[in-house]
């Protein structure tokens, strides 16, 4: 908008220099043929236009200049109307000249003062010729009539010509605007329709077609596509090869359509197809070649990426009629998909709406259980297999729901996972197992306890300050606190969790493997790792007696850890015969339901004082 101000401006200059320069030699040609008072008036007028090209070229006051250029013919006009008694000649032709050039150039109070000007000096001109003030003009056709006439008519031609040149370009430059405006208007519809970065659809737009469509075929698969593993490629290479990936992707999944159907981005790294239903074998063959195309290699800027989608997909009216209702019933299945192992495509099923719903209970019923004291903790007790004597007890939790009634932990664990509520319950178990470690401690049962943390409580980086908080609290020396990590926990930035870990080894606290056996169970880290404990998994432990490799492994991580310097303590042990091996092969403790279930505080008591008594 600046650009075409500016512009107009200086076209405007333009045709004022254009029009002063005709009106300049029309002065000088008509000084040469006029009379002596003629020509002293136009001679004058001359003089001033050479007064207002030093204002334009030298000042630079353009606006100026045109009142000046104005007011000067004005008085001019007049002026050889008054000398020449001319009232009816075509000279009064220049007044309305002059009042055209201060509409288009001048102000509008420039404009109105020459159109009273010249009304008030013709009304009195008239009138002094009705009181015979001044002689009636009579017409007469001299030869000086001729040529001023055709300087007149020049002039008007010429200025008409400018007006019409001016003018014409203004409708071309106007067209064109109006064909870019059209324009920026198309491109808007498509960016408010298209995804800006595939061209597919939109999710709204979508919308809509999928009711256009659905209104002309009686059943529709809604598939809800998700990329495996799309986020590495975005770290590792950057957002613009991802952005690559999308588009190439996008440009195949459309290859597959037939008329009718339709692809569109639904966000990220999610798409949604719309088919027409053609029957279960010839969905589930489309649904593996979408696969398939998806899995090809890709090859972008000499880099090789290949990757896997999940499919989820919904029915058409069977499972719903609302366009969002079947996407959120195909990203479920699709969810399923990618918990089944990824790269396969599942049908909705409905009685998962129920198995969803009592989830989202569960959640909230969780949610209720971390604020109002629901949960509470067992204590499984750890036996000395030389002595069998409790040298030691892991701490579990439990949940007796108001609603639920006893919720498995294998039920409510995973779903304080995908919650975040894993921190707030860990920060539960840990304090309560520290209170009660302090009380039996204080009657005399000299034994740790241990602690299992999560992911998500070493992954934040205050797990030391939350367990040395505790401590302080609970007024528990370090040593009576042992945590247990899993195998997995210790393959992730392993430089914040050796750098946690120190800092708690350092003040006393204990660390045990967790499940091993069941992870990468590498040297490396067991030789930087501060473990005071390797805990054998019972998924070996419970085939001791029935598999030679189980056995040997067994027997092998035994003596590793004697090795290291390393306490075992063998988990799940449910019958004797499993006990007794274990005893040979030189473990040092056990836990499981043949020597104790988990327990509550009391029940521990109570073993404690048979174990004591006995």
């Amino acid at each position: 908008m600046r650009y075409q101000q500016i512009k107009s401006s200086q076209q405007q200059r333009r045709r004022f220099i254009q029009v002063l320069t005709v009106y300049f030699f029309s002065c000088v040609l008509g000084a040469v043929l006029s009379g002596p008072k003629s020509q002293f008036i136009l001679l004058l007028a001359a003089a001033g236009m050479c007064g207002i090209f030093w204002l334009v070229f030298t000042k630079q006051k353009h606006r100026l200049a045109i009142q000046c250029f104005l007011w000067l013919t004005t008085f001019l006009t007049s002026a050889l109307i008054t000398i020449n008694n001319t009232v009816y000649d075509p000279l009064v032709i220049c007044y309305a000249l002059i009042l055209m050039y201060a509409a288009l150039f001048s102000s509008r109070r420039t404009f109105v003062g020459l159109l009273v000007f010249i009304s008030l000096y013709c009304t009195a001109l008239l009138f002094m010729i009705l009181w015979d003030y001044l002689p009636e003009p009579t017409p007469q056709v001299r030869g000086i009539s001729v040529v001023a006439m055709n300087i007149f008519i020049a002039i008007t031609g010429f200025t008409a010509w400018y007006i019409a040149r001016d003018f014409h370009t203004l409708l071309r430059e106007l067209r064109h605007e109006n064909q870019q405006s059209r324009l920026s208007q198309q491109e808007i519809k498509r960016i408010a329709t298209l995804d800006p970065l595939t061209g597919l659809l939109n999710r709204k737009n979508a919308e809509q077609e999928f009711y256009k469509l659905a209104s002309a075929e009686t059943q529709l698969a809604v598939v809800f596509i998700d990329l495996d593993n799309f986020k590495p490629i975005n770290d590792a290479y950057g957002h613009a090869y991802g952005d690559l990936v999308l588009k190439i992707l996008a440009q195949r999944l459309t290859r597959l359509l037939e008329p009718g159907e339709f692809c569109c981005r639904f966000g990220g790294d999610e798409f949604v197809l719309v088919l027409k239903s053609q029957g279960v074998q010839r969905s589930d063959r489309r649904y593996s070649l979408f696969l398939a195309l998806i899995a090809e290699e890709m090859l972008i800027e000499l880099r090789t990426f290949k990757i896997s989608a999940s499919i989820g997909v919904a029915h058409y009216p069977d499972h719903a009629v609302d366009f969002n209702e079947l996407c959120r019933l195909a990203d479920l299945a699709m969810y399923r998909s990618k918990v089944s192992g990824r790269n396969t495509a599942i049908l909705y099923q409905p009685e998962w709406q129920d198995e969803q719903r009592k989830k989202s209970e569960l959640i909230q019923a969780l949610r209720f259980a971390v604020q109002n004291n629901e949960l509470f903790l067992h204590y499984q007790p750890k036996y000395h297999l030389a002595k069998l004597s409790i040298n030691g007890v892991e701490a579990l939790v439990r949940w007796q729901s108001k609603d639920f009634g006893l919720v498995s932990p294998a039920t409510f664990i995973p779903l304080a996972e995908e919650t975040g509520l894993i921190d707030d319950i860990g920060l539960f178990v840990l304090k309560q197992a520290c209170i009660d470690c302090k009380d039996w401690l204080a009657k005399g049962y000299d034994m740790p306890v241990s602690v299992n943390l999560s992911a998500a409580q070493l992954s934040s980086g205050m797990l030391p300050e939350h367990v040395l908080a505790i401590l302080t609290e609970t007024q528990l020396a370090p040593r009576y606190l042992e945590l247990e990590i899993t195998e997995s926990m210790l393959m992730q930035d392993q430089k914040a969790i050796d750098s946690q870990i120190s800092t708690l080894s350092k003040q006393g606290i204990n660390f045990a493997i967790d499940d091993f056996g069941t992870g990468y169970s590498n040297l490396h880290y067991l030789s930087r790792f501060q473990a005071a404990t390797l805990k054998i998994d019972q998924s070996f432990v419970k085939k001791l007696s029935t598999s030679s490799q189980h056995y040997n492994l067994v027997k092998g991580i035994i003596v590793l850890a004697k090795t290291l310097g390393l306490t075992t303590v063998a988990e799940g042990v449910e019958d004797q015969n499993i006990l007794n091996i274990l005893s040979r092969l030189d473990c040092d403790s056990a836990q499981g339901f043949l020597l104790s279930k988990p327990v509550q505080l009391s029940a521990l008591y109570s073993l404690l004082q048979e174990k004591t008594a006995s």
